[in-house]
C-alpha cells in the first residue's frame, strides 16, 4: 500500500523535475529577448546620435557664421572626432570631388573615394546623410562609410564630408558587455545579406574568435522570423539559443546568443538534492499517513452510524460538529442534502394531496354545475316574477349574484385542478394586451380608472400561449382595477429585465393598499384570498400559467403605492 501511494509522487517528482527544465528554458529565453531589447535600445540611440551629429554638419556652411565657407567645412570636419564615434578617416571633398583635407593626415591604408550610386547619392537633392554599401575589413576591424552633403549659403551643395567609421571599436562600448548574458553568451551585428560587421568576445576567451565561414552567418537565422528564440548551432558547431531583431535604419539585424547548456548547468547541481528531499518526504508521508488515517477513521464511523439510524426511520438525525475543517465540510454538505430531501418529501405530499384535492374537486364540480344550471333558470324565473315586489325581488337578485358567484368559484376550480395545454407561438406585447382591454375596458370605466400602457418593446416578439396568458394577464389586470380607488388608474408596461437576457416582462401596477409582507408570501398559494367574496383561486391559476411556460409570476409593492404583479416569460 505505501508502494501504491507513493508511485503517484514518483511520477509528480518526474514531471516536476521536466515542467521545472522547460520553465528554466523559458525563463533565460525572455533573459535573452530582455537583452536584446535592452542593447537594441543602445544602438538605436547611437544610431540616431551620429544621424543628428550628421544633420548638423550639414548646415554648417549656410549659417551666419564669421569666416570663408572653407573654413567653417574644416571647422565641421575636425567637430567630428569630438563625437562619440570613432572614425578610421575623415575626408573632406569640394564639390568637384576634390579632396581639400583629410584626418589624420598620416592615415595608414587607401581611403577609398565615393564612386558610382554612393556618389550620385549625395549628389542628389535633398540627399544628406548616406550610409556606404561596401563594407571593409582593416586588421580585424569593420570599417562603415558615411557621408554627407554640406551646404554652402545659397542652399546649395558646397562641399562632401566621407567619414570611415570604424563600427569595431565604436560598437564595442555597447555590445562588448556581455555581463547581461549567460556564460559564452555573445552579440552579434550582421547585415541584411548576413555579414558579420561585429560581434563581441568571449569574457573568459584568449584566442582570437573563430569566425564563421566567408565572415557570414548562416542564411537559416536570415530567413528565420525576427523575436523568436530558436535552437541552432552556431560558427563553433555548438548549440546555442539564438534570437534576432532588425534595425531599419541602417538594414542590419542584431543577434544575441548563448548556449543551451549554460542555462541547465545549475539545474543539474540540483538534481542530487532533489532525490534526498524525495526520500525525506516518502518517510514523511508515511508518518502523516498513519496519523491522518486515525483521525479519519471516527468520522467515518460517525456518518456510518448516522446513516444507519436514518435508515432505520429516524429521519432528524444528524452529524455533529468536527473538529477538522475539511470533515466539517463533508458533515455539513451531508446535513443540508438530508435537509433538502426532507423538504422535497414535504413539497411531494403536498403535491399529491393538491393533486388529490384537485381530482375530487374536478369531480364534485362535473356533478354540481346541472343543479346548479337548474337553480339558476329557477331563480331568473322567480325573478322576473317578483320583479314588481321590492322586497321579493331583492331577494331574488341576491340569490342570483350568490349562484354567479359559485359558477366563478366552480370554473376556478375547474381551471385549478385540470393541466393545461400550452401552445407556445410568437406574439408580440401589443397582442397581448389588446386582448385584455378589450375585455376589461367596460369594467375599468365603470369606476372612471384609466387602462395606461406603456410598451417598451415595440414589435419585439416572445413566445408564449396567447389564450392562457391573456387569461392570466386579465386576472392581474382585474384584480387591479378591484383594489384600485374610483378615477385612479392602472398602469400595464412591457420591458426588458435589467439582467440583460432576451426574456419580457409584463408589469401591473395599482394604487390599492398594497402587500403585506404576510400577504405577499402567501398570495400564490390555492384558496387564499383577501376578500369577502373571493374563491383564492384566481392568482394560483396565474401561477399555474407561467409555471406551465417556464415562466414566473412576481407581487411586491410599489414605492409610490399600490401593488405591482410581473410577469416573465422566458424567451
Amino acid at each position: 500500500m505505501t508502494f501504491v501511494g507513493l508511485f503517484p509522487l514518483l511520477i509528480m517528482a518526474f514531471q516536476n523535475h521536466i515542467f521545472a527544465r522547460n520553465s528554466i528554458e523559458n525563463v533565460e529565453k525572455e533573459h535573452l529577448s530582455f537583452s536584446l531589447r535592452s542593447r537594441l535600445l543602445w544602438l538605436r540611440t547611437w544610431v540616431s546620435h551620429t544621424r543628428q551629429d550628421f544633420y548638423h554638419l550639414a548646415f554648417t556652411g549656410s549659417g551666419r557664421q564669421g569666416g570663408s565657407e572653407q573654413e567653417r567645412y574644416l571647422l565641421a570636419a575636425r567637430k567630428l572626432f569630438k563625437g562619440h564615434i570613432i572614425y578610421r578617416s575623415i575626408s573632406l571633398y569640394r564639390s568637384d570631388w576634390s579632396l581639400l583635407v583629410r584626418y589624420p593626415e598620416g592615415v595608414k591604408g587607401a581611403v577609398q573615394m565615393p564612386q558610382g550610386q554612393y556618389r550620385r547619392a549625395l549628389e542628389a537633392p535633398g540627399g544628406l546623410f548616406q550610409l556606404g554599401g561596401e563594407y571593409r575589413h582593416d586588421n580585424g576591424d569593420v570599417i562603415l562609410p558615411v557621408g554627407q552633403a554640406l551646404l554652402n549659403k545659397q542652399g546649395e551643395v558646397g562641399a562632401f564630408l566621407v567619414a570611415e567609421v570604424n563600427l569595431s571599436r565604436s560598437l564595442d562600448r555597447i555590445l562588448g558587455d556581455t555581463s547581461d548574458l549567460n556564460e559564452g553568451g555573445r552579440y552579434i551585428l550582421v547585415s541584411r545579406q548576413g555579414k558579420i560587421l561585429y560581434r563581441s568576445s568571449l569574457a573568459d576567451q584568449t584566442e582570437p574568435v573563430q569566425e564563421c565561414a566567408g565572415n557570414r552567418v548562416p542564411t537559416s537565422l536570415l530567413d528565420s522570423p525576427a523575436w523568436q528564440v530558436r535552437r541552432m548551432l552556431n560558427c563553433e558547431g555548438d548549440e546555442v539559443y539564438s534570437i534576432h531583431a532588425p534595425i531599419d535604419e541602417f538594414d542590419w539585424l542584431l543577434i544575441s546568443q548563448f548556449p543551451t547548456g549554460g542555462a541547465l548547468n545549475q539545474f543539474q547541481s540540483f538534481i542530487l538534492y532533489g532525490l534526498v528531499t524525495v526520500f525525506v518526504t516518502v518517510l514523511i508521508v508515511v508518518v502523516l499517513a498513519k496519523n491522518l488515517s486515525s483521525r479519519l477513521t471516527a468520522p467515518l464511523d460517525e456518518l456510518a452510524r448516522v446513516a444507519r439510524r436514518i435508515t432505520a426511520g429516524q429521519h432528524s438525525q444528524r452529524l455533529p460538529p468536527f473538529k477538522e475543517e475539511y470533515v466539517q465540510e463533508v458533515g455539513e454538505a451531508f446535513n443540508t442534502m438530508m435537509d433538502t430531501l426532507e423538504q422535497q418529501q414535504r413539497s411531494m405530499l403536498q403535491s399529491t394531496a393538491l393533486s388529490t384535492v384537485g381530482r375530487m374537486s374536478s369531480s364534485i364540480v362535473h356533478e354540481m354545475r346541472n343543479p346548479l344550471s337548474s337553480i339558476k333558470i329557477n331563480l331568473q324565473a322567480l325573478a322576473r316574477k317578483v320583479a314588481g315586489d321590492e322586497a321579493y325581488g331583492e331577494m331574488a337578485d341576491i340569490s342570483l349574484v350568490q349562484v354567479g358567484r359559485l359558477e366563478q368559484m366552480f370554473d376556478d376550480l375547474l381551471q385549478f385542478s385540470k393541466p393545461l395545454d400550452i401552445r407556445k407561438k410568437k406574439i408580440t406585447f401589443c397582442q397581448l394586451v389588446d386582448e385584455v382591454l378589450t375585455t376589461l375596458q367596460s369594467e375599468a370605466a365603470a369606476k372612471d380608472i384609466v387602462l395606461r400602457v406603456e410598451d417598451n418593446l415595440g414589435n419585439a416578439l416572445f413566445r408564449a400561449d396567447r389564450a392562457h396568458s391573456c387569461r392570466a394577464l386579465a386576472n392581474l389586470v382585474g384584480n387591479a382595477i378591484q383594489w384600485s380607488p374610483v378615477a385612479s388608474e392602472v398602469i400595464i408596461a412591457g420591458q426588458r429585465p435589467r439582467d440583460g437576457t432576451g426574456a419580457v416582462l409584463i408589469s401591473v401596477t395599482d394604487h390599492g393598499p398594497g402587500l403585506t409582507v404576510e400577504q405577499m408570501e402567501k398570495v400564490f398559494h390555492p384558496f387564499f384570498t383577501t376578500r369577502e367574496l373571493g374563491t383564492g383561486l384566481g392568482l394560483a391559476n396565474v401561477k399555474k400559467v407561467m409555471d406551465y411556460q417556464g415562466g414566473a409570476v412576481f407581487a411586491g409593492n410599489n414605492p409610490e403605492g399600490g401593488a405591482v404583479f410581473s410577469l416573465l416569460f422566458q424567451d
